[in-house]
């Protein structure tokens, strides 16, 4: 296996996972019918966003060290 190949399999299932896990949060967000759930929606979607965007960063550097 090249190391292009390797490049693009790693970005492909890191870009899965990511889009994966915002499922869940920003579907409770469209189906929230009140403030406080839409507002505990916005929160748990920028909390995974920023624990998803750590673990890639952790990610990418362990995976080109």
């Amino acid at each position: 296996m090249t190391r292009k190949t390797e490049k693009t399999k790693f970005w492909t299932i890191l870009a899965i996972i990511n889009i994966a896990a915002m499922i869940y949060p920003f579907s409770q967000y469209v189906q929230a019918e009140s403030n406080d759930t839409q507002l505990f929606a916005v929160i748990l979607l920028f909390c995974i966003a920023f624990l998803l965007a750590v673990a890639d960063t952790v990610s990418a550097i362990v995976a080109y060290m």
